[in-house]
């Protein structure tokens, strides 16, 4: 499991100190201005410190969405720890979500944070940055293969599948996230064995 933010090499406190100064400054300008209206310098002046400090931490406005990942699918994760089987992980999950959007909801940022996968922003490679989220649903759904995970499907391909489609509907849906929560464990459910009916 990761235990580091992406884009971030090993610093020295006072250097993690401006960077998380940077972060939280850079969130106020995105909620502020929009993030495509969101100013380096500006983010730099709410941070008291330098657009050349900025770009030392970062290398562009993407890369703080990139880091906001990272800290959404880490806190996701921890909320779905105590879950035992394939169904309660993902309807977890999912509340998860619906719990960080509201956290974010000024600005829209989780939508922004999520449409960062669909924009390839230039400079930066995908490939290279660490999916917590990623890793742990494919570990549930090769845990969950013999019983709860949809029978015929690869854990892995279906791991990345599930993602896509959750990212996808949650980037496209207006509104609060929590607001279609019953669409989203419907696709949830897409990837969970058929449960019998019992008779009785």
């Amino acid at each position: 499991m990761q235990t580091r933010t992406p884009l971030a090499a090993s610093r020295d406190r006072k250097g993690d100190r401006t960077r998380e100064r940077l972060f939280q400054a850079a969130l106020g300008e995105f909620r502020a201005s929009g993030f495509e209206n969101a100013s380096i310098g500006q983010i730099a002046l709410r941070a008291g410190t330098s657009r050349a400090s900025f770009y030392f931490h970062y290398p562009s406005k993407d890369a703080v969405l990139l880091d906001l990942q990272w800290r959404v699918e880490m806190e996701t994760i921890e909320h779905t720890r105590a879950c035992t089987g394939l169904r309660d992980f993902l309807t977890t999950l999912i509340d998860a979500l619906c719990e960080a959007d509201l956290g974010l909801a000024a600005g829209g940022l989780l939508r922004v944070m999520l449409s960062v996968y669909i924009r390839q922003p230039a400079g930066i490679d995908l490939a290279d940055q660490p999916f917590p989220m990623m890793m742990e649903v494919a570990r549930r759904f090769t845990a969950a293969r013999q019983r709860e995970l949809r029978s015929g499907l690869e854990p892995a391909q279906a791991a990345q599948l599930f993602l896509s489609s959750l990212f996808g509907l949650v980037v496209s849906m207006p509104g609060p996230v929590a607001t279609r929560r019953e669409d989203l464990l419907q696709l949830a459910a897409l990837f969970l064995e058929d449960v019998p009916a019992s008779h009785g």
